[in-house]
This record gives structure tokens, sequence and C-alpha cells, in this order.
């Protein structure tokens, strides 16, 4: 009895071993990941794009759903190599798959808009993207219940879209059908505007250049503190201070 109760210790001190091993794997991973997209957006600014290529294909290793996204997009407009849509294509799906909202929007409306359609998975692809909170999903989610496309219309559910887009700053009456979809550069001032509150101990999450709950949160807070109004989005004022140049 007693050498069972002392073998089960001791698998339980594997089973621990094992899972604090995984946990640290899966950190070190996320913080490689980190690096390579930093790097990869540092070279893309400066359009040396083979070493951004090869910084976001580093990143893609450790299943990074924005670096994936930024191969779909250098792919697909050719840049610092000839154009590979088949590539494009691939390296858009994958993202998607990792659930990288900005292309779970164009994958998403290329499943409703293009042939062969469908219509759920493309509806499926915008949910998951509006439940990150990702503005350009709620547009798209009002037009379709608004218009009936591929769905009956539904105002009431295009009205909940459509207030959750003029909430995060969209304007749906001004917007044109083309949208420009979250840049590098845009990634970059979120993931800066992340850091830098984090520093300054009001951001407790990941600095993932994902405008999300947690960080409008933390530059509300931020702005509670410092006697500004209250209202979540970043001045030119405050983005100063934040990176302590005031």
């Amino acid at each position: 009895m007693i050498a069972l109760f002392k073998l089960h210790k001791i698998f339980l001190a594997l089973v621990l071993v094992l899972f604090s091993l995984s946990a640290h794997a899966g950190m070190f991973g996320d913080m490689q990941a980190s690096y390579h997209e930093q790097q990869g957006d540092h070279y893309f600014d400066q359009k040396r794009y083979d070493d951004a290529y090869a910084h976001y294909t580093s990143a893609s290793k450790q299943n990074s759903g924005y670096a994936y996204f930024q191969l779909y997009a250098m792919n697909y407009n050719g840049e610092g190599r000839g154009k590979d849509l088949q590539l494009a294509t691939r390296m858009l799906h994958k993202s998607a798959k990792l659930k990288y909202p900005t292309a779970e929007v164009i994958l998403g409306n290329r499943y409703i808009y293009q042939k062969p359609k469908n219509i759920n998975e493309g509806i499926r692809l915008l949910k998951s993207a509006a439940n990150k909170e990702f503005v350009y999903a709620y547009a798209d989610l009002y037009r379709i219940y608004s218009r009936g496309i591929g769905v009956r219309k539904d105002m009431t559910k295009a009205g909940q879209y459509y207030r959750l887009a003029k909430a995060n700053g969209y304007d749906l009456k001004r917007s044109s059908s083309k949208k420009s979809y979250t840049s590098t550069s845009n990634k970059k001032l979120i993931r800066d505007i992340q850091s830098g509150l984090k520093q300054l101990g009001f951001y407790k999450s990941t600095v993932d250049g994902i405008s999300g709950p947690m960080t409008r949160k933390s530059i509300a807070d931020f702005q509670k503190f410092y006697g500004y109004p209250v209202n979540s989005k970043v001045s030119a004022q405050t983005l100063k201070q934040i990176n302590g140049e005031l």
C-alpha cells in the first residue's frame, strides 16, 4: 500500500514537471513569435522585404496568425518578390484558422461574395472576428443582415451590429465600399500604445497589436488617472504622454 502511494506521488510529480515544461515551451514560443513579428514589421517599414519575409516566416512557424496574414499580403501584393496568389490564399487560410481577425474578415467576405459561395462559413468567420471586437466585422455583418445577403433580412441583428460599429468609431454612412483593413503600421501603433500603458501599469494583458476590450479599458483608466476626457481613444497628446514625450 505504501509503495503504491509513493508511485502515485512520483506519477503526480512527473505530470507537474511535464505540465511546467509544456507551459514554459509555450511562453518561449510566444516570445519568439513576438520578436520575429516586430523584426518583420521593422524591416517591412524600411521596405527591406526579403528580411521582413524571413522574419514573418519564422513567426509563422510559432503559429502566429498575424505573421501568416503578412505573408498573405506580401504574396498577394508582390512585395519583395513576384505575386503568388495561390501561396497568398494558403497563407490567408492559415491565418484565419489561427483566428486572426483581419484574415477572418477577408476570407469571410470571399465566401459570401465570390464563387464558389459558402455563406454559412463566411458568416461564421465574420462572427468570429466580431467576437474579437474587430470593427470591420461589425460593419460587414450589418450590411449582410440589413440587405439580406445570403440570409433572411433581419433588421434587429443589423441594428445591433450597426450600433457596435458606430460605438467603435466606424461611420457606416460615410464609409466607402472599399475598406482599408488593419495594416502593419496600424498594428505597430496599437502595440506601442499597449507597451507604453503596460510600462505605466495600466495594461495587464498581452502586447499583441490588436485593440480589444482590455486595451480600451487601459486607455480609459489612463485617461481617468491623468484627467483627460474618458473615451478610450488615444489623442496625439495622450499618445505623447504614454510614450514619455511630455
